[in-house]
């Protein structure tokens, strides 16, 4: 037996050992089965980690991911945010049934309604505010403050009801801020470092400054995957405990009832402080897009994905579901006979991971009949599409558009993605806000369904995820063009259906 992960002597420059699954009682062909059963479901994935006895059984990124690319975490965000609320509570300087609204007078009320005067930190760890709506948009300039100040009716005593909102982390999150002094990273720097995380480690911002840790927290794959450590080892790394037993304990134990408000199977087992229970006992970090790390205490084992599966209900629930009827069930105690043959297929899968491409071939018959025509839109649409054209070279093409921020250029690959930016500068980075001035990465990929129909998926790889699906019919006198973004807060503009007419021919 590998020695637990408790027992391994870490330092502030640990870095993940890796070994063959065999060795670590994982058969390789039951990882490249839940690769396969990624592929088979159509899920956008960015990468994948099977950890076992702190030790690497697989790895793989799909290109143009990286080991060494930040990916943003979305709500396993929260997470950081309950360990920082935990040492806080270890220090003294917080108990988690103190009352919310008395660190922030200044937001509250006049006459505040008795469930909000009684919300405590406990409420907000657990997702059992007194509202059943999320409090804060885009639009709020605080979203601390529009906790205490909004317009919705508390319906029910804190405590009591199980309703998914990030707004009770943003005041968490304004908590910790408040009692420290620190913004959330900077607070959590000695533990992080303790774990060997990188200074790669960093979290978008809210509009009123401050942490967005409800979802914003940004790092590098292994960064994750040893905070994940952490919580499946109940606070204990290198032999030191960096946070409490009795909070990690709790925070992963399931301490309301989620049957009622949520749908996804995978999510039935109820919920802790800002970490989900799953089946077998176990739990898990789940943002937003399928970044999942979780936790098997039984097979002392962390699974670790990253992806936008924003486009696809139920992507997490299905990620969870592969590994549990693939890796999980064949998952021995001690060491497996080496299998090269297996373990050679497994390398050659990982080796071939790549972003999901549409359905359909690289090149149509009548490509060249299009090649080249501007469609005209006289008609009002939602994408404020004025004019568009596409030009079709061996392996990739271009679709020349004009819209209300003007003339745009968007590459993509036929057959293939291809990574460039898209052009809209109008999107936030590191500030909820503030425009960042600047093109997000993007990788795109273009197949055509048949002759006449081309399919464009483009992907926003950058500190914001998010997926556009295009679909063009084209005919030599019109066009038809539907756009489906799947992201939050930006891509506005690209999701609509218009149809336009050929107003000539340009070669």
């Amino acid at each position: 037996m590998e020695k637990q992960i408790k027992d391994l002597d870490m330092n502030h420059n640990f870095e993940f050992e890796t070994c063959t699954p065999e060795k670590l009682g994982i058969p390789s062909q039951s990882i490249s089965l839940f690769l396969q059963r990624l592929e088979e479901k159509r899920l956008s994935m960015h990468g994948v980690i099977v950890i076992r006895h702190g030790k690497i059984a697989a790895e793989g990124y799909y290109k143009p991911f990286s080991v060494n690319r930040p990916h943003r975490l979305y709500s396993s965000s929260k997470t950081f945010v309950s360990a920082a609320i935990g040492i806080l509570a270890d220090q003294g300087k917080i108990h988690l049934d103190d009352k919310v609204i008395d660190y922030f007078p200044e937001y509250a009320p006049k006459d505040p309604h008795p469930f909000l005067k009684n919300v405590t930190i406990r409420n907000l760890l657990t997702m059992s505010t007194p509202y059943t709506e999320g409090c804060y948009g885009l639009k709020d300039k605080n979203w601390v403050e529009i906790f205490f100040q909004t317009q919705q009716v508390p319906s029910h005593p804190g405590g009591t009801l199980f309703s998914y909102d990030t707004a009770g982390t943003v005041v968490l999150n304004g908590i910790v801020e408040k009692v420290s002094g620190k913004e959330l990273i900077a607070f959590l720097r000695p533990t992080l470092d303790k774990l060997g995380i990188s200074k790669e480690i960093w979290c978008v911002a809210r509009p009123e400054g401050g942490a967005w840790g409800g979802s914003g927290v940004v790092c590098l794959p292994h960064d994750f995957a040893k905070f994940a450590m952490l919580l499946l080892n109940k606070g204990e790394f290198g032999g030191e405990q960096l946070i409490s037993r009795e909070y990690m304990e709790a925070a992963a134990s399931a301490q309301i009832d989620t049957q009622v408000r949520m749908h996804e199977p995978e999510f039935q087992f109820g919920y802790g402080y800002q970490i989900w229970r799953t089946r077998n006992e176990s739990f898990a970090m789940v943002g937003m897009g399928s970044q999942i790390a979780l936790c098997i205490p039984e097979k002392d084992m962390i699974l670790v994905t990253l992806a936008d599966t924003q486009a696809t209900p139920l992507g997490s629930d299905a990620i969870l579901n592969a590994f549990w009827t693939t890796i999980y069930p064949q998952v021995q105690d001690g060491k497996l006979p080496e299998n090269t043959a297996a373990y050679d297929a497994l390398m050659k899968k990982i080796a071939g991971l790549s972003l999901l491409k549409p359905l359909g071939k690289a090149h149509s018959e009548k490509q060249s009949l299009y090649d080249g025509v501007v469609y005209c839109f006289s008609e009002p649409n939602r994408m404020t599409l004025d004019q568009v054209s596409f030009s079709f070279e061996e392996e990739r093409g271009t679709m020349r558009y004009t819209n209300e921020t003007g003339e745009h250029e968007l590459h993509f690959g036929l057959g293939k993605h291809v990574t460039g930016t898209f052009p809209e500068t109008c999107y936030f980075d590191r500030q909820i806000g503030v425009p960042c001035g600047r093109e997000y990465q993007c990788s795109a990929a273009g197949a055509w369904f048949d002759d006449d129909n081309l399919i464009l998926f483009v992907n926003s790889i950058d500190n914001h995820l998010g997926t556009i699906k295009i679909h063009v019919h084209f005919s030599q006198d019109w066009v038809m063009v539907a756009m489906t973004k799947f992201a939050e807060w930006f891509f506005t503009k690209y999701d609509g259906i218009a149809t336009g007419y050929a107003e000539k021919a340009i070669k």
